[in-house]
């Protein structure tokens, strides 16, 4: 079952970056979110305090050393560069860097190339890290099954078997049988295809959401980040099974670009700066968290978040400590889901 599916993507990933050439050797550990983004949330020595649920560590790294796989973005496709999407990726960061720049300075998205710069970076980090690529690999491996599984779909194989003078290797009953049994492992090469694929409608989505610009105050702590730094949330208070998507009317996405500065976007509303309370910063802090794979980032440990049903604000000290946070960001049973107050 591979090998039938194994080719499935390739010429998609082939038609977006045959024109690329190679421009040397790409660096093998490969980040999911740019170092240039995770550089506005360093402090002290240039470095990022990194709180680490796995390692159940805080400790203190340069970006090169967080958000990274090795090859992460490496492909395997016959005559083409094994490089090619790491090196498109490292000239999209390279174009977006002085973009981010500017909106923080003047902590705007009002011009069109910064906007674009800003929507298309959290469309990238959004469909390319590796909580998402397993999730992508799952909803193709399904598709993949219920596709070969399809009479139709069996009757042509069959028939093109039969045009090359060969019999059918197995029935239509062996086949669904063996899709139930097995678990389709999909090509890295295929996922990244979809990202691509998807790319622009995510950017289209994001583009056209109403942004604020939220403003930290100086008693506030700062906004942190984490390893899935574009954080899709719900807004209607109600708990649900899934994460919500871009599309969603009843949603927001939080998108802190430093710890002074985050955005926040809306179906509907007033494209405003907003000068947010400690309140207000913890509350973002707490969704941002939850939303993490493994790792939040900040400049210090004096950031505050919010928890309980009073909205207790905790100091970032204590975060190795917190419930929420070890368990992988799933609520403890009692807690309820709190929305988000309005800035």
């Amino acid at each position: 079952m591979d090998a039938m599916f194994h080719g499935c993507g390739s010429d998609f990933s082939r038609g977006w970056i045959v024109a690329l050439q190679a421009k040397g050797a790409a660096p093998r550990k490969q980040h999911y979110v740019p170092q240039f983004y995770l550089r506005k949330f360093t402090g002290a020595k240039d470095m990022l305090l990194v709180f680490d649920r796995e390692k159940k560590e805080t400790y203190r790294s340069k970006p090169l050393g967080v958000a990274a796989q090795r090859d992460f973005n490496r492909i395997d496709v016959e005559g083409m560069d094994a490089n090619a999407v790491e090196n498109v990726l490292s000239e999209f960061e390279g174009e977006t860097a002085p973009h981010l720049d500017r909106v923080i300075a003047n902590k705007s998205i009002a011009d069109q190339g910064d906007r674009s710069a800003i929507v298309n970076l959290m469309a990238a980090m959004t469909l390319r890290n590796p909580k998402r690529r397993q999730v992508m690999g799952e909803v193709i491996g399904n598709f993949a099954k219920n596709f070969f599984g399809r009479k139709e779909n069996y009757d042509k194989y069959v028939a093109d078997m039969k045009k090359g003078g060969k019999e059918p290797e197995f029935t239509l009953e062996e086949l669904r049988s063996e899709l139930t049994e097995s678990t389709i492992t999909v090509p890295k090469e295929s996922i990244i295809a979809a990202e691509i694929d998807h790319h622009d409608h995510a950017a289209k989505l994001l583009w056209d959401k109403k942004w604020q610009t939220v403003v930290a105050p100086d008693n506030s702590g700062g906004f942190v980040t984490t390893d899935d730094p574009v954080c899709i949330r719900w807004t209607d208070g109600q708990e649900h099974a899934d994460r919500p998507g871009l599309a969603e009317t009843n949603s927001e996405i939080l998108f802190p670009l430093s710890p002074k500065l985050a955005l926040r976007g809306r179906a509907e509303g007033d494209e405003t700066v907003v000068n947010a309370d400690a309140v207000a910063v913890a509350e973002i802090n707490s969704h941002m968290i939850g939303n993490a794979i493994r790792q939040v980032y900040a400049d210090d440990h004096v950031f505050k978040y919010a928890r309980g049903e009073s909205r207790e604000l905790k100091s970032g000290a204590t975060l190795l400590q917190d419930d929420d946070f070890m368990s992988a960001g799933k609520p403890a049973k009692d807690t309820k889901i709190v929305a988000l107050k309005s800035v």
